[in-house]
């Protein structure tokens, strides 16, 4: 890149950045070590970001980042009231668990993991939208942006998790070493959500209804196509394969059985879940990195 003068008053010379960069090879966009140390070189400008993004939802509130804890916990009771009450649905009997507090706990950790890939997908989508200067005004890394916003989720997400493994020691049988393997259960989510979050990213850029469509299908129609209110257990047979198509299927059953049930999770669907998220996380950013040479033609 080069750096073109724009004016001067006296001795002071004002700089605007100029992009003449070549573009990337599509084999080095696709090279995971490529992509590892392309992050690795920016940790410091998307540890800074996620916090940003993060305090910014709470930023001038009175009960600031309490919220994090607050808005699920609103949800979450709504849905205990309506599936224990009004509907008597009783889904984990199987699992001998009884009551509203325990089917509550169930419930809100499947909230908790689907959160982490809702979250970051929605606010990914305008990310880039949202700060133009970075694009148009100086030489900025826009392609940390949607991983900013996976990692402000994951903290968000964070409260929500303690609420959880709260809720196994008081309400069910406790905590089991089973619980260590919760990273590695949840890890595809991660990578299925930076992916995705690229691609839709540089999508709104051009694209804006694209936010719209996103808001419909990851806040409304997957929430209720992912087995949170309900086990696989319980759909019929002939459609269950088609929930595991669902990569968020075996994060939220594995989360569940390591932390509430203590039981191993299904190693092979996680696996699948985590190769597909590798090649998503992979075409995502070399879709971003290719598409982001455009983006000042159009905001």
């Amino acid at each position: 890149m080069e750096f073109a003068p724009a004016g001067a008053r006296g001795d002071t010379v004002a700089v605007t950045a100029v992009r003449t960069s070549r573009a990337t090879p599509v084999l080095e966009l696709l090279s995971p070590i490529a992509l590892a140390r392309h992050l690795w070189a920016h940790r410091d400008l998307i540890r800074q970001f996620t916090w940003r993004l993060f305090v910014s939802r709470y930023r001038g509130t009175a009960l600031g980042m309490f919220w994090s804890v607050i808005f699920p916990l609103t949800q979450l009771g709504v849905f205990v009231f309506v599936f224990t009450n009004v509907f008597q649905v009783r889904a984990w009997a199987d699992r001998a668990i009884g009551g509203p507090a325990q089917f509550a706990v169930i419930l809100f950790t499947g909230m908790v993991v689907y959160a982490v890939f809702s979250e970051s997908v929605i606010r990914s989508s305008g990310l880039v939208l949202e700060n133009p200067n970075f694009v148009k005004k100086v030489v900025f890394p826009v392609e940390v942006l949607p991983v900013a916003s996976l990692g402000s989720s994951m903290l968000y997400a964070a409260s929500g998790l303690g609420v959880v493994l709260l809720g196994a020691l008081m309400l069910l049988d406790g905590l089991s070493w089973h619980a260590m393997m919760l990273p590695a259960v949840v890890a595809p989510v991660i990578l299925w959500a930076v992916g995705i979050g690229w691609v839709l990213a540089a999508l709104c850029v051009f694209l804006r209804d694209v936010g719209n469509i996103v808001g419909i299908v990851v806040g409304q129609m997957l929430f209720y196509l992912t087995p949170i209110l309900y086990p696989v257990s319980h759909l019929p047979e002939s459609l269950r394969w088609i929930a595991w198509l669902n990569p968020l299927t075996s994060a939220v059953e594995g989360a569940r059985g390591v932390v509430l049930f203590h039981e191993m999770p299904d190693w092979k669907a996680i696996g699948l879940s985590a190769l597909g998220g590798v090649v998503m996380a992979q075409v995502g950013f070399a879709f971003f990195m290719k598409a982001k040479r455009g983006f000042a033609d159009v905001l």
